[in-house]
């Protein structure tokens, strides 16, 4: 049975207390990133989808990257050759039927959004010019797709 004392005491516990430290700081730090993530962007739903968009700015977009994982669609809006993002997208996801899974407008140049497994078509509408792509939703896996218009 290890003491405090022991941990003190001991050259080896010396490192034990400061991998603990460590861990304990860490764990914090990934707990509180949450929680000003949950605070800086939005989660919506519609229907049975959840979605968020946003990443204007540094901290949205830190508080987007540390949710992604929560999401199987990744979409990223651009400009093509200026590295310029763009927010208000028109976004429309349909599946194969024409079936409405999500109908929304961003709220920056990232929108993440959680669907059920399988095929489905997204358009993205800035301006008038629409781009569309194809979506496959595999259980456990994400999807990333990036948007491009020309100037």
């Amino acid at each position: 049975m290890l003491t405090a004392g022991f941990l003190f005491l001991h050259p080896k516990g010396e490192n034990l207390m400061k991998q603990l430290q460590f861990a304990l700081v860490i764990s914090c730090i990934l707990f509180c990133f949450q929680a000003i993530a949950d605070s800086i962007i939005k989660t919506q739903t519609q229907g049975d989808v959840t979605f968020v968009s946003g990443g204007v700015g540094g901290d949205e977009r830190n508080a987007m990257q540390a949710i992604r994982g929560d999401f199987n669609l990744s979409l990223l809006f651009t400009v093509q050759g200026t590295g310029e993002y763009l927010s208000a997208v028109k976004v429309n996801i349909t599946d194969k039927k024409g079936n409405t899974f999500l109908d929304t407008v961003s709220d920056g140049p990232m929108l993440l959004v959680s669907l059920k497994p399988g095929h489905y078509t997204v358009n993205a509408e800035v301006d008038g010019k629409i781009v569309h792509k194809n979506a496959s939703i595999v259980s456990n896996k994400r999807t990333s797709l990036s948007f491009i218009w020309t100037q």
